[in-house]
Parts: C-alpha cells; sequence; structure tokens
C-alpha cells in the first residue's frame, strides 16, 4: 500500500518536492493543496501531485505524511486549519527556515498523536544561479547535492 502524502504549497519547493516523489508512484500516492486553485489544477497537469484537494482540512484526512511548503506567515494558520483533520500518528514536516517558532506553533496547535518534522531544505549547487521562483521553477532534482537541516523536537 503506498504511502500517501500531502503537499501544501505547490510552489518551487513544494512541486520540487512532489516531482521527485513522482518517480516512486508504486511507494507513494500525493495530493497537492495550494490557496491558488489555478496552482494546485497546473500542479497535478504538471505531474506534480497524484490529485489535489482545494479543501485544505480534507486534504490531510487520510495522509500519513503532510509536507508544508508555505511561507513562514501562513504555517501558524495551517497548523490551526488542518490539526483536526490529521490521523494518529502523521508526519508533519514544515520546510521554512525559522524553527523555534514553528516548533511552539506545532505544539500549541498539532494533537499529541502527531509528530513534528522540521526540516530545511537547500537547493543544489546546479540551481544556485536560478532566479525565477514557484510552481514554474520547480525541479524534480532541485534539492539533489543539497544539504538538508533536520530539526525534530525531543518527542518526535
Amino acid at each position: 500500500m503506498p504511502v500517501k502524502i500531502t503537499i501544501i504549497g505547490l510552489g518551487q519547493i513544494g512541486a520540487s518536492i512532489g516531482l521527485a516523489l513522482a518517480a516512486h508512484k508504486d511507494k507513494v500516492f500525493t495530493t497537492g493543496h495550494d490557496k491558488d486553485y489555478s496552482v494546485e489544477q497546473r500542479a497535478k497537469k504538471l505531474g506534480v501531485v497524484d490529485e489535489t484537494n482545494h479543501n485544505l482540512p480534507s486534504s490531510v484526512e487520510n495522509a500519513d505524511l503532510v509536507i508544508l511548503a508555505l511561507p513562514l506567515n501562513e504555517i501558524r494558520e495551517t497548523f490551526g486549519h488542518i490539526a483536526q483533520d490529521l490521523r494518529n500518528d502523521v508526519v508533519v514536516v514544515d520546510t521554512s527556515p525559522v524553527k523555534a517558532e514553528v516548533v511552539k506553533w506545532a505544539q500549541e496547535f498539532l494533537p499529541e498523536t502527531a509528530h513534528y518534522v522540521g526540516v530545511v531544505p537547500s537547493i543544489g549547487p546546479a540551481y544556485l544561479d536560478m532566479t525565477v521562483s514557484g510552481l514554474d521553477s520547480a525541479k524534480a532534482d532541485l534539492f539533489e547535492k543539497g544539504i538538508f537541516l533536520i530539526s525534530a523536537p525531543s518527542t518526535t
């Protein structure tokens, strides 16, 4: 049975993660959500995700892993919107570069049955000179040879 992954935020980071995961269709099934409906639809056409769900709470209902690829100023509110609909033992990952505040928000909003992990991905050297952003700049290998910082609370 494939791992169910929901990606919230289908800009450069979220879409690149989705494109990388698309190479493993036999192991994962991805659902995408973006506040911009047209971005969701384009992401699906580009093969970034298997399906889209514009209803934020229901997009996470059956997910084993939820990835928040959002600007920092949207994370707290998003935690509040999805908290009640997360299944037991879900792993919630955020990709923002700020962790101390996000950890506080995760503790404030996420249920005890959810496991929070903070990740800071860095773009691989092949794309360091890229000046575009958003869905159009997504690459399956965007993070290749890049370094990921993982910040997990002791309770994870």
